[in-house]
């Protein structure tokens, strides 16, 4: 079965090797409409969260980002797939990082830096794009997938642009022994932890949220400087990223400081444009005990 599912998206993604852009986003519109108005895709989910996010949006708002959202899932699932088959210089035109010597100065030193993202807009094209801006090397935090066949083709395409991936268990002793190097250790923090415990709990979107408290311990642990990354849509297909300093100095900060400086900052960017965020996750499954 595993085998299945590599060779099922080995033909899709050589098959959107001929398809241009413009056709890809034809697809896309026929596939939002088809998973929102037919199929109703984890819509209980999406408009459960929208609802406790937005509590002072009425329907016909909630509706109109709903309908967006799907729009969005759609284009970047589809324009994700045409990344396998994409140039990294065309990868790097359609998402281009603003201000990279953000980082730069602190890889100068031979500064390791944690880079902190959100799955908002398309996150699988800022993995080719920015690690050739940086002085150093780029290591991505990932859970990996119960098919092991996959989940090696998936992270061989991320690591075209010298982007090495390391799993989730392995990113302490990773840290560990390469913390006098100059490297980016990108973590894409918005998910929800496996437990409640563990967690550090923040205010997010008007409510109590459990946070994934990678970034906060190993920045504090490591004395690494937290950055942030933006991406936002220009236009179908084109984006462009900015970096901007969340916690500059991890010496300052609390157990916490950092989750809730992360949630802030996502917040923000959220409210911004509420349907680019991945709202079909179920976010706020965990309870506080």
């Amino acid at each position: 079965m595993q085998w299945i599912g590599y060779f099922m998206l080995r033909l899709v993604a050589g098959a959107f090797r001929f398809v241009p852009f413009r056709v890809v986003y034809v697809l896309s519109d026929g596939l939002a409409f088809f998973l929102y108005r037919i199929l109703g895709y984890r819509k209980k989910v999406v408009f459960d969260n929208l609802r406790r996010s937005f509590p002072e949006k009425n329907d016909a708002e909630l509706t109109e980002i709903a309908r967006r959202f799907y729009q969005n899932l759609t284009d970047i699932t589809l324009e994700s797939i045409k990344l396998f088959t994409i140039s990294l210089a065309e990868a790097t035109r359609r998402a281009p990082p603003r201000n990279p010597e953000l980082l730069n100065k602190y890889l100068d030193q031979g500064q390791p830096v944690i880079l902190c993202g959100s799955h908002y807009n398309n996150w699988e094209i800022t993995g080719l794009s920015m690690p050739l801006a940086f002085n150093g090397t780029t290591i991505t935090a990932f859970k990996p997938l119960t098919n092991k066949i996959l989940d090696r083709y998936l992270n061989a395409n991320r690591s075209r642009a010298t982007m090495e991936m390391v799993a989730m268990n392995d990113l302490f002793s990773t840290m560990r022994k390469r913390g006098k190097e100059p490297v980016v250790f990108i973590l894409l923090s918005d998910q929800s932890p496996s437990s409640p415990k563990s967690a550090h709990w923040v205010p997010f979107l008007g409510q109590e949220t459990a946070s994934l408290p990678g970034a906060d311990v190993l920045a504090r642990k490591f004395n690494f400087p937290v950055l942030y990354y933006d991406t936002q849509r220009l236009r179908r297909g084109f984006y462009e990223v900015h970096f901007s300093e969340l916690w500059p100095d991890p010496t300052t900060a609390q157990e916490g400081d950092i989750s809730r400086a992360y949630a802030r900052q996502l917040e923000q960017i959220i409210r911004h444009d509420p349907a680019n965020w991945l709202w079909s996750h179920k976010r706020w499954k965990i309870k506080k005990v």
